[in-house]
């Protein structure tokens, strides 16, 4: 049996291939890579970050260090604060339409986001320092060290 096409009518294979477009033609990986970005797309960006325990010759705890990545991000984005006992570190960067649609492929993050971190008691609040170098923030906490006292007592 041959099949004869008739314009506008189509075999069932071409009902098939017809209703998988981005499947056969030469953009659909790009199109695949689209569709995953925009259904993981988030608001607010989680950014990676590591919390080091620093300790002294002695082994006592000296001070924490945070260390955020940060990448494509200015410094001048950046707003750490210090409030009661949460360090609020916000990323205030967002991306402008025009930046957003000169890109062919984006995989590095440039949205805004926020990491909160409590504090402890030990924390030395008005210390805490920090410096961002090719796009790593490095936060320090400074911790109190316990007073060590060696008092001779008299005894009467």
């Amino acid at each position: 049996m041959t099949t004869t096409l008739v314009p506008g009518h189509y075999s069932s294979t071409e009902r098939v291939l017809s209703r998988l477009p981005d499947l056969f033609n030469d953009n659909w990986l790009t199109n695949a890579i689209d569709s995953w970005d925009k259904a993981l797309d988030v608001p607010n960006a989680v950014y990676p970050y590591n919390i080091r325990l620093v300790k002294n010759d002695k082994g006592e705890e000296k001070q924490y260090e945070i260390e955020v990545a940060l990448a494509g991000v200015g410094k001048n984005n950046i707003d750490i604060k210090v409030k009661d006992s949460l360090l609020n570190i916000e990323i205030k960067h967002v991306e402008s339409d025009n930046e957003e649609n000169s890109y062919l492929r984006k995989g590095i993050s440039k949205r805004k986001g926020k990491l909160s971190f409590s504090l402890g008691e030990k924390v030395q609040k008005k210390k805490i320092s920090s410096s961002y170098i090719d796009g790593l923030l490095k936060v320090v906490v400074p911790l109190a060290q316990p007073e060590t006292l060696d008092i001779d007592v008299k005894v009467t």
